[in-house]
């Protein structure tokens, strides 16, 4: 018997090629999509899936909380992560969660129908670029944690309960080891390399 799959993609016409992709495929049948977390766990709840195809980024939900509550529904079920952000900590979380693959939105199909059919989270696959290790120190990500919360020097040292000098301090080392030129680089090199998370339902 051909695998069923169900698609979870808020982009239609991403959705409806994958599909089209799918059911071109002997053993593989699509037998359902969705637009929305809500909609997908619906189809899940509702339809026998063997593997479901998810977006990270859903207009209702973390496609990382997705998988959790699919694997919930069904524990037999094998998840693959498809997404726009290819990055090394969204992958370890999507697999923590159960994921059986991890993959960027533009590999190649042969990539995919491969994860499909072989993935499972006792053997995952994943392709998400390693991020170059930055070592901060414990007080460096307390007032990365402050600047990412939108507080200024002053207000950084306030809440920590250091002075102003000793902040600046920090923050200039946070900044030389992000390459960056201005407390807000700082914030957003941090958030890219995943080393906190600013404004994401990831």
């Amino acid at each position: 018997m051909p695998l069923s799959l169900l698609v979870i993609d808020d982009h239609r016409v991403f959705t409806d090629t994958l599909a089209l992709s799918l059911d071109l495929e002997p053993d593989l049948c699509c037998v359902a999509t969705a637009q929305t977390a809500r909609e997908g766990l619906a189809k899940a709840a509702a339809i026998e899936v063997d593997v479901a195809i998810v977006d990270l980024d859903l207009p209702d939900a973390s496609g990382i909380e997705v998988v959790a509550e699919l694997l919930a529904l069904r524990p037999a079920l094998r998840a693959i992560v498809l997404t726009a952000h290819p990055r090394a900590d969204l992958a370890a979380r999507a697999l923590l969660a159960g994921a059986a693959a991890f993959l960027p939105k533009d590999a190649a199909l042969r990539s995919i129908l491969s994860a499909v059919r072989t993935a499972d989270p006792a053997h995952p696959v994943v392709d998400a670029p390693r991020q170059p290790a930055i070592a901060l120190t414990a007080r460096e990500y307390d007032v990365l944690r402050q600047l990412a919360q939108g507080l200024d020097a002053h207000r950084c040292a306030t809440a920590l309960g250091l002075s102003v000098y000793t902040t600046r301090d920090h923050i200039k080392a946070l900044m030389g080891k992000l390459s960056a030129h201005t407390q807000l680089e700082a914030v957003v090199a941090a958030d890219r390399l995943g080393l906190i998370s600013v404004g994401s339902r990831y």
